[in-house]
C-alpha cells in the first residue's frame, strides 16, 4: 500500500489535503483532510507542517479500517488532533540534541 499526497485546495473554512492510497489489493482510493483558518490563525498549527499531520493521521487509520467500518474519505481535523500533534511535537523537540 502507498500513500501519494496529491496538495491542497484553499477553502472558505479552511485548507483540504488531498491523499491518495493505491492497494494492489484494492481499488484507488482519495482521502481529504479539511483544517480550519482558525487552527492556522491560532496558531496552533503551522502552515509547512498540515500536510505531514494529515498524512500522520492517514497512515495510523488505515490499518484499523475493516470491511464494516471503512475510513470516512473527508475528514476535518478536531481540536484534539491538534493538540495531540503539538505534544508528540514538543517531545520530539524535547529529546533532540
Amino acid at each position: 500500500m502507498q500513500i501519494q499526497y496529491v496538495g491542497f485546495q484553499l477553502k472558505a473554512h479552511g485548507r483540504d489535503y488531498t491523499y491518495r492510497v493505491i492497494d494492489n489489493q484494492a481499488e484507488d482510493r482519495e482521502f481529504v483532510f479539511s483544517i480550519s483558518n482558525r487552527a492556522f490563525a491560532d496558531n496552533r498549527l503551522p502552515f509547512q507542517e498540515a500536510a505531514a499531520l494529515c498524512y500522520q493521521k492517514l497512515q495510523k487509520a488505515l490499518p484499523l479500517e475493516t470491511a464494516e467500518k471503512p475510513l470516512p474519505r473527508r475528514t476535518t481535523l478536531s481540536d484534539q488532533d491538534l493538540e495531540a500533534y503539538r505534544e508528540s511535537r514538543r517531545s520530539a523537540r524535547k529529546r533532540s540534541w
